[in-house]
């Protein structure tokens, strides 16, 4: 037993080196270089002008994007996750963060006055310019609403009623500085057979 142990540290601690044998023939010297010159010409001729090798496409490229939104916040005194604040739902390659909202309780279909900055004329027709019909939320019925109802000069429309006012201002929701954004992109070349 002492005996293998002394030999296996002997033979690890023995320096070797490859050794060089020169052939001084011609026959096997020119043989050396034609198959080097083949190699070579193979490379260039074959692989890269013919093949065009190192062009290679792969058209078939599968990508996916996957995100997703984490946080809470607090907006006109309702606290908001991810279902409340982020359009489409959570997964696909896109997303917005809603962190305004003008919120008009109680909305049915019915007929009421429009909500614009300011009360029109006295007839509805009166439509000043393309800019004016922005403001309408719904369909114009054409009847101006009187005095009776206290709308003086507001154009009747048919829609979602009340009528959103877009001229309330709400503060944003200032927890959005401290979502988490997690984006997982993935690709896979297939003629390759490589997925990052």
């Amino acid at each position: 037993m002492a005996h293998r142990v002394l030999r296996f540290i002997t033979d690890f601690f023995v320096y070797e080196t490859a050794k060089s044998v020169v052939v001084k023939s011609w026959s096997v010297g020119i043989i050396n270089r034609v198959v080097q010159l083949l190699i070579i010409l193979y490379f260039i001729c074959w692989v890269f002008m013919h093949e065009k090798g190192h062009q290679l496409r792969d058209t078939g490229i599968e990508s996916a994007v996957m995100t997703k939104v984490k946080g809470l916040g607090k907006f006109n005194n309702r606290v908001m996750d991810v279902a409340d604040y982020v359009v489409p739902s959570q997964g696909g390659s896109s997303f917005s963060v809603i962190i305004s909202m003008v919120i008009t309780a109680n909305q049915t279909q019915g007929r009421c006055p429009e909500v614009t900055h300011k009360p029109r004329s006295e007839t509805c027709f009166n439509i000043a310019s393309d800019a004016d019909l922005s403001f309408i939320t719904g369909i114009i019925t054409g009847t101006c609403l009187n005095k009776n109802n206290e709308t003086t000069g507001w154009c009747e429309i048919e829609g979602w009623c009340p009528a959103e006012d877009d001229n309330v201002s709400e503060n944003p929701m200032k927890e959005v500085e401290n979502f988490t954004i997690f984006i997982k992109n993935s690709i896979r070349f297939p003629l390759f057979n490589v997925t990052r």
